[in-house]
Formats: structure tokens, C-alpha cells, sequence
């Protein structure tokens, strides 16, 4: 058996081995909403896949983040707030969301964000949001439920 040397630069945590699919997916807390992206009438928060051996998951998030709506987060101020796995991600079943959080003072009046990118008012103490017809895309609001808890907890 041959041991790998792994480089003092290289984190331990580097996703390597596909066998799972892992995607990312973060709420944005802002003021008193979050930002979603909105694709077909149904609202999903911004994320996507982790690529496998060239980044950490929280990268992945940082990076879609910053893709979809224009804003560049710290990694360190996400908060991971659950993992969800279902058979609609995938007939394999080999699909999991690591679902995140970060909260945020305010966006940058001159920010550009795309067109998709909507604002939706929550109800903290409700945690849910105020209108009640938004539709999320696949298990979206399971994850707004569970940020919501802790961005309760924290406020």
C-alpha cells in the first residue's frame, strides 16, 4: 500500500471522491428577508455543485454566491444549517445539498445583480416568509426553515 503525501497548502477537506454528488446551497439574510433567485415562478437560493477535488464546499458556496447574484461573501461567515438528500435530486440517490447560512449587514447600493435575483420578506419569529403564495424550487423551503431557526437564534 502506497501512502499519498497530501501538501501543507492542501486542505484535509478537499471533496476528492465523487461517490456522492454534493451541492451547495445558501441563504442570504438581509435586513428582514433573504435574497432568492427566481427561475419559472419557483424560488431556489443561490447554489450548485461542489467540484469535486478542486474546492472545499464552502468555496463552492461562495463562488455560486457570487455567480448568481453578484455578492462575495466570507467563508467564514457561513453558517452550515443542515444536509438534505431526496429522490427527486437524483434516481441514484447520491445527491446531497449542504444547506447554509449567512447573514449580512446590507447590500452595496451599486451592486448589479442579475435580474432573478429577488428579495422576499420573513417572518423570523414565524420562520417563514411574509407572502405566503412564493413557491420554492424542490426542498428550498425546508432549508429557509432550518436557516431561519438559526439566524433566530442568533439575531
Amino acid at each position: 500500500m502506497e501512502l499519498q503525501s497530501v501538501s501543507i497548502n492542501q486542505p484535509l477537506y478537499l471533496y476528492q471522491c465523487p461517490m456522492f454528488l454534493l451541492t451547495a446551497s445558501t441563504v442570504i439574510v438581509v435586513d428582514n428577508g433573504v435574497l432568492a433567485v427566481e427561475e419559472n415562478g419557483l424560488y431556489r437560493f443561490p447554489g450548485g455543485i461542489v467540484k469535486a477535488g478542486m474546492e472545499t464546499i464552502q468555496f463552492a458556496a461562495v463562488r455560486c454566491v457570487k455567480e448568481q447574484t453578484g455578492i462575495m461573501l466570507r467563508k467564514e461567515a457561513l453558517i452550515p444549517v443542515d444536509y438534505r438528500s431526496s429522490p427527486e435530486r437524483s434516481k441514484e440517490g447520491n445527491i446531497v445539498d449542504i444547506g447554509m447560512v449567512c447573514m449580512i449587514d446590507k447590500i452595496h447600493e451599486k451592486l448589479n445583480m442579475p435580474s432573478g435575483t429577488k428579495w422576499i420578506e420573513v417572518d423570523f419569529e414565524k420562520q417563514c416568509p411574509v407572502k405566503e403564495d412564493i413557491k420554492f424550487y424542490m426542498d428550498h423551503d425546508v432549508l429557509l426553515d432550518r436557516a431561519l431557526g438559526v439566524v433566530f437564534m442568533v439575531k
